[in-house]
């Protein structure tokens, strides 16, 4: 279904999820870089990586890239991939960009369903949903080989669960699982979570 309206956060990884998304759904890739933005209007990725330049020039996708939020604040779904810098000194991760997009779609588009991509600390998406009074947030972190994240994403290499509540409370939120079947089954709730929309 083509309707289904996502937005992403451009980067490394959300390039890639843009890109993958596009293929059946309208993806609208949001960032700040003006240069970024026109190459991936250009069908040209801003970003080596083998499959991504591929999946541009040789697939039909329903993908635009912009500098402004704004076009993208309609999203069914939106994906949060912003930086997370962790500091091993204070042994923290700053999560305040992802916050920032939150409460932005709070404020203009409270039914988005905001999937969380950046790397954050165990329990935090609970402890986000509790702060900012919204349930729209659900957790799929990523694992990517650099310059393969289109490959990783489409061919199942690593994975990991959703969150604690996607799977009736069965795997907490930490456990970080290596299996393919499990990729699958995160991926094709997802789909799921997003047919249901």
């Amino acid at each position: 279904d083509k309707n289904i309206k996502i937005a992403v956060a451009d980067g490394y990884v959300g390039l890639s999820i843009a890109t993958l998304l596009a293929q059946h759904h309208q993806v609208t890739a949001v960032d700040v870089i003006p240069e970024k933005v026109e190459l991936i209007n250009w069908r040209k990725s801003p970003i080596q990586d083998e499959y991504i330049e591929k999946y541009l020039t040789e697939k039909e996708l329903n993908l635009t890239a912009t500098l402004d939020g704004a076009k993208a604040m309609d999203a069914d779904f939106v994906v949060i991939a912003a930086p997370t810098n962790y500091d091993p000194v204070k042994n923290y991760f700053d999560t305040s960009h992802v916050e920032e997009v939150i409460e932005l779609m709070k404020s203009v588009n409270p039914c988005a369903v905001m999937v969380i991509k950046s790397s954050i600390p165990v329990g935090y998406t609970e402890s986000v949903r509790r702060k900012l009074d919204t349930e729209n947030v659900i957790f799929s972190p990523e694992f990517l080989r650099e310059s393969k994240a289109l490959g990783c994403d489409s061919h199942c290499r690593r994975s990991s669960i959703l969150d604690d509540e996607c799977f009736d409370g069965i795997f907490p939120e930490f456990y970080i699982v290596k299996s393919c079947l499990l990729h699958l089954y995160g991926n094709y709730y997802l789909l799921y979570r997003l047919q249901q929309n």
